[in-house]
């Protein structure tokens, strides 16, 4: 079920019921509706009421990460660590020493990393986006028939029993049992594949397994997000949300766990190795530089900033950036067709 605001609640979905393989009678039966239903429709209150039980008719999504987090996840890294606590030394030693060439060398620090994140974040923010963009597909509105009337409302106030009309060109509100047609068809290749508009028909489709009846043999059904390509008719709602079969689907998408992929865990490796090496050549540094100093001239802060300098000339800053971009390179790729990519590292993993 989708929260108010349409991020996804911790609720597994009730399995819903083999609505195609039902007459017209049992439909009727299972949604507790009185048989003159299709000409009365739901009342104001009965349509309140099951808003109430079965929630807004929505899409269900993640938390958005705030943009704190998104920074974090760009630089919680080993090497941008060290970039950092160079780049506080070398602050400090504005105040204390040569401040012309710290000033340079902490502009340059923080500049790779600002440059390296706005990256990462520009590109994740806009594949994001373009998933988001799968919303609205949903119709904005409906015609239903409530209190004996035809009525347009909110798409997402519709809730199920709702008796609901369709013409040419209109947006399916939600999942719909078919009770009416007059040559209706239904384009469903955003759902089920299928090329061509499918034909719908009110009989109950016959099967010993109502399970395994592909959605785009379920003739009776129409199905949320699909268009009318052709004719007319009318349906009962028998899921909203959540429940339909895109909501199925958005459910699964959305329950997919973050995963490292292949060079991403071998860069982690990489910086890891790299961070030992480093700080292990930055200590070997720093005692070379103080003790081969006269005592009298020794300066533990300058011993300190030539070792920082060795360490950051180990470090691969344009790493991050290079993977970034090449990352980017291949979601611009994918989307000249037509192909959304919601996180830069997934290109990886295609066609492998």
């Amino acid at each position: 079920m989708s929260g108010k605001d349409g991020v996804m609640e911790e609720e597994e979905l009730k399995p819903q019921p083999n609505w195609h393989a039902m007459n017209r009678e049992e439909v009727f039966a299972e949604l507790e509706l009185p048989e003159d239903h299709r000409l009365k429709g739901l009342t104001a209150e009965e349509a309140a009421a099951r808003l109430e039980k079965y929630g807004r008719n929505m899409l269900s999504g993640k938390a958005k990460k705030t943009l704190l987090a998104k920074i974090w996840e760009q630089v919680a890294n080993v090497l941008v660590g060290i970039l950092l606590f160079v780049a506080a030394i070398s602050l400090v030693r504005v105040f204390t020493n040569d401040p012309v060439t710290n000033g340079i060398q902490v502009g340059i620090i923080v500049g790779v990393i600002v440059i390296n994140t706005a990256i990462g974040i520009i590109q994740e923010g806009s594949a994001e986006k373009a998933a988001e963009a799968l919303k609205a597909m949903l119709s904005a509105d409906a015609i239903v028939v409530r209190n004996g009337t035809e009525t347009r409302v909110p798409a997402d106030e519709v809730v199920p029993g709702d008796v609901v009309v369709l013409s040419l060109g209109d947006r399916v509100p939600a999942d719909l049992r078919m009770i009416e047609v007059s040559q209706l068809a239904s384009a469903e290749a955003a759902l089920t594949g299928e090329s061509v508009p499918i034909d719908k028909t009110v009989d109950k489709i016959e099967s010993e397994d109502p399970k395994a009846v592909p959605l785009g043999d379920r003739y009776n059904m129409c199905f949320s997000a699909t268009l009318v390509a052709q004719g007319s008719g009318v349906g009962i709602i028998v899921a909203t949300g959540d429940n339909t079969e895109i909501g199925t689907i958005n459910q699964l998408v959305n329950k997919v766990e973050d995963q490292k992929t292949a060079v991403l865990e071998q860069i982690d490796n990489v910086s890891k190795w790299l961070a030992f090496f480093i700080v292990i050549t930055a200590i070997v540094a720093f005692l070379v530089s103080f003790f081969t100093t006269d005592k009298a001239d020794r300066d533990w802060l300058e011993s300190l900033s030539v070792a920082l300098v060795c360490a950051v000339a180990m470090i691969p800053e344009g790493l991050e950036a290079i993977v970034t971009v090449s990352y980017a390179w291949a979601v611009s790729n994918m989307a000249e067709k037509n192909a959304i990519i919601r996180a830069l590292p997934a290109v990886e993993t295609l066609g492998s």
